[in-house]
């Protein structure tokens, strides 16, 4: 039988270890299909890094199009945190802009 059990405290090394450790297995992971593509890695990282730092309208647009997607994972986020399944989350993101385009639109 499976128990559910408050986690334990976790020590403020921890707590920065695996935030810093997952971003470099994500790097890692990321770098294996461009490996086996034949594409360099760290050139391919840098145009990544340059394609959303280089310049302020590249950054700004980066923002534009990851604002839907940063409140879709808070409003999942928030009904989880009331202990509320909500696994449509994606359609209700499609919804949400096909009805802000016709309040939009008049």
């Amino acid at each position: 039988m499976m128990v559910i059990e408050p986690r334990g405290v976790i020590s403020r090394r921890m707590q920065v270890a695996i935030p810093v450790i997952s971003a470099l297995v994500a790097l890692a992971l990321a770098a294996l299909p461009l490996t086996f593509a034949g594409a360099p890695v760290l050139p391919a990282y840098r145009e990544m890094f340059t394609g959303v730092f280089g310049s302020m309208f590249s950054f700004t647009e980066m923002l534009t199009r990851a604002t839907p997607l940063i409140f879709t994972g808070l409003a999942a986020a928030l009904a989880f945190k009331a202990r509320l399944w909500n696994i449509g989350a994606e359609g209700q993101l499609y919804l949400g802009a096909m009805g802000a385009v016709a309040v939009g639109s008049g």
